[in-house]
Parts: structure tokens; C-alpha cells; sequence
């Protein structure tokens, strides 16, 4: 099966995951933003599973696997988890308005498709749309761990960041080999377990997970 035939489907999922970006930076409530998470992780799901259809590499069908059990299930419980623990208010702060992080976001995705498009050309197939995506998730998820004031949110940022640069590796090349792939989730997972485990401990420390009120204990 030729990819072209796919090509349309692939490059809306594609728009789709990068979409659930915004809705992480509108959404005022931590729930809301896991489910964003989430729902970004099943549309990974779903790209994976459509390009193991349409190129026929079966170890797609294995990626779409990890992506749903780490991504769709794990990451998410571990999220709420913690929100559910340490926070005390369920209201998503950040140090810029909503506003000028939109604006700030948007910028993002353009510098990306502006910045790739003199790498690639039109009539490139999956890597035109798969690549300025991908760095597009990436710079975002950094602007979140920099922008969102919660440690909480700042591993959202981190898992947006691994988004894109699965997206890339998928995307670009239809598929990484296996031990890449099964790599790169254990380094995702471990990081978010072990960071889910500092917010803890800061919150049983000080009392508060704020990142505003904590910078007050510096010397």
C-alpha cells in the first residue's frame, strides 16, 4: 500500500497532535490538561497504527502499543496522581497571560514550518508536515516548562517535548528500530516517575509545590 494514499489521514492526525498543544495552554484546570495529554497520546496511537498500515512495517504496531500503555494510560495516572496529592488549587497558573502565550506559541509553529521549509520541499511526502510538527511540540513543550508554574506542569512540558521528538523519529523515517523506540519510553517513563517522586517530597518539605514561592528559599 503506498503511503499516498494515506497521505491526507496521516498529515490530519499530524495537525491534530500539534492542536492538543493549544489546548494544553487554553486549558485553566489540571484535570483538563491530563486529558489533553491523554488525548495526545492516542493520537500518536493512531498515527502509528496508520503508518504501520500504510508502509507495512509491522514494529509501528509495537510502537503504538508502548505509545498507548506509556503515554495513553501510565503518564496520565501518574499526573493525576500527583495532582491530586500536592495541589491544592486546581487552577493552572503561569507567569505570562494566556494571551501573550498563545501569541508566543503561535510564533513557535511558524518559525518551525518557516525554519524546516528551507530544509525540505514541497512534494516531500510525510516528512513535510511530520518534521515542522514535531519541532514545533518540542519548542512548546520547553515555552511550558519555562511558562507553567507547577512542577506538575513542568512534566507536561517534558512529555510534550518527547511527543515531538517521537513524532520526528516516526514521522521522518516511518520507524525507529525497536531498541530505540523501547529506549526512548523507558527514559520518558523513569523521568516522569522520578520527577512525580521530587513533588512529592518538596510538597512533604515545604508545603507547597508554587515554583514563585519556592525560589524565596534561595540564599
Amino acid at each position: 500500500m503506498g503511503m499516498q494514499n494515506y497521505q491526507g489521514l496521516v498529515n490530519f492526525l499530524i495537525t491534530l497532535i500539534l492542536a492538543t498543544v493549544f489546548l494544553i495552554m487554553v486549558a485553566r484546570r489540571f484535570n483538563s490538561v491530563i486529558m489533553a495529554v491523554m488525548i495526545q497520546g492516542l493520537l500518536l496511537v493512531a498515527l502509528c497504527m496508520t503508518l504501520g498500515w500504510a508502509t507495512g512495517i509491522h514494529e509501528m504496531y509495537m510502537a503504538a502499543l508502548l505509545t498507548l500503555v506509556v503515554k495513553a494510560a501510565i503518564i496520565p495516572f501518574v499526573l493525576r496522581k500527583a495532582v491530586s496529592r500536592v495541589v491544592s488549587t486546581r487552577e493552572v497558573e503561569s507567569f505570562l497571560s494566556l494571551r501573550i502565550s498563545l501569541l508566543f506559541a503561535v510564533l513557535l509553529v511558524f518559525m518551525s514550518y518557516l525554519a524546516t521549509g528551507h530544509v525540505i520541499g514541497e512534494g516531500s511526502g510525510l516528512i513535510h508536515e511530520a518534521l515542522p510538527a514535531a519541532i514545533a511540540l518540542m519548542l512548546i513543550g520547553l515555552f511550558l516548562m519555562i511558562n507553567l508554574k507547577f512542577p506538575i506542569m513542568q512534566i507536561v512540558g517534558l512529555v510534550v517535548m518527547e511527543n515531538g521528538i517521537f513524532l520526528a523519529g516516526i514521522g521522518t523515517t516511518h520507524g525507529m528500530p525497536l531498541v530505540i523506540e523501547l529506549g526512548i519510553f523507558m527514559d520518558i517513563l523513569v523521568g516522569v516517575l522520578i520527577m512525580g517522586v521530587l513533588v512529592f517530597q518538596i510538597n512533604r518539605s515545604f508545603d507547597t509545590i508554587d515554583t514563585k514561592n519556592l525560589r524565596n528559599l534561595r540564599g
